[in-house]
């Protein structure tokens, strides 16, 4: 499901992500991300790290 919403940079360069995105995302605080940047056009990709405390296989 496919969610619009505005936002506004603030004069420090914060973006706040909408509730409703943080939600159908399940966007926790602390959260990374990779922002990609070209033309009119930014993209941010939810990083999710390797759980390094967990053996692997």
């Amino acid at each position: 499901m496919e969610t619009l919403a505005t936002t506004r940079m603030s004069s420090k360069g914060q973006v706040v992500i909408p509730e409703s995105i943080r939600k159908q995302l399940d966007l926790k605080e602390g959260a990374q991300f990779l922002v990609v940047g070209e033309g009119d056009v930014v993209v941010l990709k939810v990083v999710n790290l390797p759980d390094m405390s967990r053996p692997m296989n």
